[in-house]
């Protein structure tokens, strides 16, 4: 027989579990989910720590696979009703940023910046700051996203200086993208390159992260009508075999062809397309 596991236990297992995911350690994410499953499967009867559980786990899957399946929202969307009646506002946050992600990364902008706003008001009380600093990128990414540029720079700084402190480089990194992105689509395009190639220098070790500094080089070239220097960039992302084997890749071989054309390099550029295919 089964001992019964305190809800307690069982949650602060969830909380580690969902600290790995913050931080990308997916091996880490892996085990510890392991370990919280179980913990639950035998956890005393407790509707909180249950609907704490579904959360972590959708964030769980969205880490793994970046787009989660339907099968996935119909079981998330049950998480709901719980909500109406708790008084948790962690747990009510969770549900809302969790959410918000799903909407960003279905890129369903405007839905995710709702989501966003409502989680952003209940922001108090998280009492952690790499998930303070998740929010704020997130946040930072749908901005951008909106054409909301100053809302983006002022969220994402917020996101910079925590990892930063915390020593996530790889997510500082990211945050020095849209930073830059920001810079680009308002036409700094000088101080765009300046952050990209700082971001750069610090980039060799975080390969898939070091092929989107490439590309957004290689998209800041183009509103400059710099043509040469955005195939390079270009080319030097699709070099790194992390950026090909991701979704993005389609998106910088269709920049490249385009770059080409520009070029007057029609037959390279199909050439290209047709090799890709």
């Amino acid at each position: 027989m089964s001992t019964v596991v305190q809800a307690e236990k069982a949650g602060a297992k969830i909380v580690d579990w969902y600290s790995c995911i913050i931080s990308r350690s997916i091996d880490q994410a892996i085990l510890l989910k392991e370990q919280a499953s179980a913990l639950v499967k035998n956890m005393e009867p407790n509707d909180k720590i249950l609907a704490y559980y579904s959360l972590v786990e959708f964030r769980h899957e969205m880490l793994l696979r970046q787009n989660a399946g339907m099968e996935e929202e119909e079981r998330f969307s049950k998480i709901e009703p719980i909500l109406e009646n708790t008084v948790d506002h962690l747990l009510k946050y969770l549900y809302y940023f969790i959410s918000g992600q799903n909407e960003y990364i279905n890129e369903r902008y405007k839905s995710a910046i709702k989501l966003f706003r409502k989680a952003e008001r209940l922001l108090e009380y998280v009492d952690d700051d790499a998930e303070e600093a998740e929010f704020y990128y997130y946040a930072g990414a749908v901005c951008y996203r909106l054409n909301q540029y100053p809302f983006a720079t002022s969220y994402v700084e917020q996101a910079k200086t925590i990892f930063d402190s915390l020593g996530y480089v790889d997510k500082g990194l990211n945050c020095q993208i849209i930073i830059a992105a920001t810079n680009s689509e308002v036409g700094k395009y000088e101080k765009a390159d300046e952050i990209l190639k700082n971001a750069l220098q610090q980039a060799e070790m975080h390969l898939e992260t070091k092929a989107l500094i490439l590309r957004t080089l290689g998209l800041n070239a183009i509103r400059k009508r710099e043509w040469e220097e955005a195939e390079h960039y270009f080319k030097s992302a699709l070099a790194i075999k992390e950026h090909r084997q991701s979704p993005v890749s389609m998106k910088s071989q269709y920049n490249l062809a385009n770059v080409l054309f520009r070029l007057q390099r029609d037959l390279e550029a199909r050439e290209f397309l047709k090799k890709r295919k």
